[in-house]
């Protein structure tokens, strides 16, 4: 039979009868091609499974057998993936089912072949003989008993339930009796009454086994009582007659004498005592050292950001419940102890009156606690069914804990109890100091640590302890506190030591490098800028009476008038800061309202006096450091050097430092005369440095050549050289500013100026090296008795300028340098003194200018001679109509 052709004949290379024959694809596009290579479903017949094989090779072609094949195959993989999970799942639970189903039909069977036999065994049994009742009364004898014994089993079953209620009430003396009556309860059951019971034919072990079995569950609970009012002991905020039940507890149950209970309920509050101090420290923030300041990097000292108000207030409120929860602990355990041990005024305590109770026939004593006034009655009064006990024998229901009076066991004597809990304070005490030098750790000033302690001893002076111990834990706070104390002290002192002395380097050497790149910090370092320097106006926030503002442009005048500027006030202030807040303390310190606060004061003084003096010794060794690191006198150090003489002299005259740091009075006076010596020192290199530098400068300076004034119409002026060398010598007096003995300063800076103005290597004319000396005369004039040296100096070296050159004084020179200084003493200010001895006649004169003009009023008609010569006037200059003034 011949093929029809198919488009899925070119899908797939078909097999023929002579073998496989490849077609080649057509260019068509991919999807198209695959699109008409797929079989065609609706080519296939319906039920192509039960199609014959043959008839489905003669009708379709060999891809659509092939897809028919596929088809047929997924369908059988289908089912066989359908019978695996009924095999797997629903089958696998039919055989489970079907098993247990075998198994309950087998024990079915078993059951009731058990019931069947039994049944006829009971069938099989001679029915029993009715009982012969003797009389009337002997039934009534027999149903007592059994009343009665039903009275013995109710109370041991009801023992157990009740006990674990009274252990979680913590009624450990009411389960301790409860658990001796039904251990009593018992014995008359199994022992003491056996004979009784089986008088009446009762065995109550053979016919009541679960008399036994329940006293095993009864015994248990001893252990339990014992060990829950031993851990109750702990409780430091149980009241004393709780703690005597629960010492009566282990005195009953135990048979533990009374002293060893003492010892037992001592140990166990050291338990929680040490437990409070570890809680109370992992409640606590507390680090080694918590440094309350901190340094930046330009050498201040400053507190480290400050925590928020509620943060601190908290730490410090953590510090106080730790505190108090310890002295509680002590106090309440000492307290209790007495109530429950101590005998006051012959009278038994508490614990011995108890026992006294418990073995008395006498109605209960009125001093007794209710608690602890307890009888069998009552108790079997609080138990469920209680008429039922009513029937209970006498014996039992008058049941009392036997007790030896007269044994040492329950007897404590009254010394031995004294000596035990003197050593309990005092190891307790031992603890607590050491925990509360560690609390205070936590708090970061003066004024936490004092409230602190004033708050503890007020709480400590409510207390019922007796004096000396009150005396003993004051002492325990003050101490601690006094150390806390000290420690930030030492801490704030070695910060302020480090911080001045990091200020100081800063400070000197960006004077040094301001000097290698002649840069001049003008606001900064220069008293005269900084004096004339406008303050800013302050601000008025609030209509107080002190104003923030208003403090701080008072304190910026101040130190403007004091000559403090901005650099050198940055040093002092990192130790007039710290004396300030020391200060500070010191007051809250003073202001404590106790008796023992003068005391305490004392002792802070004098242990805190040594640090301080340690500070100042630290002081000077930092500025006699900072002077030799300064050892060359060159242009670029000498200012740095002024600069550390300027700090040295505040200290040792104006600033508070040392007269507020609490130094002894040899120290403070050591420190200001080492400071003034040190003081002294850099000026007279300064002063040095200063005179050879002005000298040396206004000599190699070029000066043009003049006609010598051998006989000069007019009287010559002072050389412009010296007017020069005045005048910057006058700048740099002022530039260093010492308000406190400027004049002696001075003077000495003028004298040793004169003495080297005036050396063997002055070369100047003769005339105008006497008009020099006649002006340097005049200064010295003004002077006291002390300069008749300087005098002698300056006249010997005019007559020797007279005769070498041969020229007359006239004293009209001398009224001419006289009027001259008239004229410049506003500008050679600085090299005068304050009140002219000279002019001190003339004060009563009515000359207006006499106040301001000390060193009197220059001629106005005269013509005036520039002190600068800078060249020599031409000929025609005359003609002009302006004078030969240097501009």
């Amino acid at each position: 039979m011949s093929r029809r052709p198919s488009a899925l004949s070119f899908s797939l290379p078909a097999p023929l009868a002579n073998g496989p024959v490849n077609v080649v694809q057509s260019p068509i596009a991919p999807e198209a091609l695959r699109q008409s290579r797929r079989p065609s479903l609706s080519k296939l017949p319906n039920g192509t499974s039960e199609l014959d094989p043959d008839e489905l090779f003669t009708k379709c072609t060999v891809a659509e057998v092939k897809f028919a094949q596929q088809r047929l195959r997924a369908d059988a993989d289908a089912k066989q993936e359908e019978l695996r999970l009924m095999v797997g799942e629903r089958y696998r639970d039919l055989l489970q089912a079907s098993t247990s189903i075998v198994s309950i039909a087998r024990s079915s069977s078993r059951v009731i072949g058990a019931l069947q036999e039994a049944k006829d065994a009971i069938l099989s049994q001679d029915e029993p003989p009715m009982p012969q009742r003797a009389s009337t009364f002997g039934s009534d004898t027999h149903l007592y008993t059994l009343q009665l014994l039903s009275a013995h089993m109710k109370l041991l079953l009801d023992a157990p339930e009740y006990l674990w209620r009274l252990i979680e009430r913590k009624k450990y003396f009411t389960a301790a009796w409860l658990f001796l009556l039904a251990r009593v309860v018992h014995r008359a059951l199994v022992r003491e009454d056996e004979e009784t019971w089986k008088a009446q034919g009762i065995d109550v072990l053979e016919q009541f086994p679960l008399a036994q079995r329940q006293w095993e569950a009864v015994s248990q609970f001893r252990s339990q009582i014992t060990h829950r009012a031993t851990v109750f002991l702990r409780e430091y905020t149980a009241s004393a007659e709780d703690v005597c039940a629960a010492l009566l507890t282990l005195h009953l149950l135990d048979s533990r004498p009374l002293p060893e209970t003492l010892f037992v309920f001592l140990s166990q509050r050291t338990k929680t005592f040490l437990a409070v101090l570890s809680r109370a420290a992992e409640i606590s923030p507390i680090s080694p050292l918590s440094p309350p300041f901190l340094r930046r990097t330009n050498g201040h000292v400053h507190e480290m950001s400050p925590a928020p108000l509620t943060s601190r207030k908290a730490s410090v409120r953590e510090v106080k419940e730790a505190l108090q929860s310890a002295l509680d602990a002590i106090i309440k355990t000492l307290a209790t102890s007495r109530d429950i041990f101590e005998e006051v005024d012959s009278k038994h305590s508490m614990i011995r009156t108890v026992l006294e109770y418990i073995q008395s026939d006498s109605s209960s004593p009125s001093s007794l606690p209710s608690e602890l006034q307890l009888t069998t009655q009552s108790l079997l009064a609080t138990l469920p069914s209680s008429t039922q006990f009513l029937i209970l024998p006498p014996s039992l229901r008058s049941y009392k804990p036997y007790v030896d009076l007269s044994s040492s066991s329950s007897l404590v004597e009254q010394a031995f109890f004294g000596r035990i809990l003197d050593d309990w304070f005092q190891t307790s005490n031992q603890s607590l100091q050491v925990a509360v030098s560690k609390w205070f750790l936590d708090l970061h000033t003066v004024t936490e640590v004092w409230t602190l302690r004033s708050s503890i001893r007020q709480w400590i002076d409510f207390s019922v302890l007796k004096r000396e111990e009150v005396v003993v834990l004051k002492t325990i706070f003050d101490d601690a506190a006094r150390q806390r104390v000290l420690g930030i002290w030492k801490l704030a002192l070695s910060d302020a030591e480090d911080a001045f002395q990091l200020q100081l380097a800063t400070a000197a050497a960006s004077l040094r490098e301001d000097s290698k790149e002649l840069l001049i910090c003008v606001a900064d370092n220069s008293p005269i800028e900084f004096l004339f320097n406008a303050a800013p106006l302050p601000v008025f926030t609030g209509l107080g009476p002190v104003d923030s503002s208003f403090q701080k442009y008072k304190a910026t005048l101040r130190r403007q008038l004091l000559g403090r500027t901005s650099l050198l006030d940055g040093v002092l202030a990192t130790l007039e800061n710290c004396v300030r807040s020391l200060q500070r303390d010191l007051s809250v310190v003073r202001a404590g309202e106790d008796g023992d606060a003068h005391n305490v004061m004392a002792q802070l003084s004098e242990q805190y006096r040594p640090s301080a003096e340690a500070l100042c010794t630290g002081v000077l060794d930092t500025l006699s450091s900072a002077e030799k690191q300064e050892n060359d006198d060159s242009e670029f150090k000498i200012d740095s050097l002024v600069f550390i003489g300027q700090v040295a002299d505040e200290l040792a005259s104006s600033s508070p430092f040392v007269s507020d740091i609490g130094g002894a009075e040899e120290v403070v006076h050591d420190f200001k005369k080492r400071t003034k010596a040190l003081h002294d020192r850099v000026i007279d290199r300064w002063r040095t440095y200063t005179v050879s530098r002005i000298i040396g400068q206004r000599r190699t300076s070029f000066r043009p050549k003049t006609t010598p004034l051998t006989s000069a119409r007019t009287p010559p002026t002072p050389s412009s050289a010296l007017m020069e060398s005045l005048l910057a010598l006058s700048r740099s007096v002022q530039e260093l500013t010492i308000a406190r003995g400027q004049n002696s300063q001075a003077d000495e800076t003028l004298r040793l100026f004169i003495t080297e103005w005036i050396g063997d290597d002055w070369k100047q004319e003769s005339a105008q090296a006497i008009c020099d000396i006649d002006l340097l005369r005049r200064l010295v004039d003004f002077r006291t008795s002390e300069w008749e040296d300087v005098c002698q100096l300056l006249d010997s070296k005019e007559r020797q300028l007279r005769e070498q050159g041969g020229i007359q004084m006239e004293d009209r020179w001398k009224d001419a340098s006289a009027d001259y200084l008239a004229r410049t003493q506003t500008l050679l200010a600085t090299l005068l003194p304050l009140q002219s001895p000279m002019r001190a006649s003339e004060s009563s004169s009515t000359d207006k200018l006499v106040p301001l003009l000390s060193f009197g009023s220059p001629a106005v008609d005269q013509q005036f001679q520039p002190a600068v010569e800078l060249a020599k006037p031409s000929s025609r200059f005359g003609l002009l109509l302006v004078g030969t003034t240097a501009r």
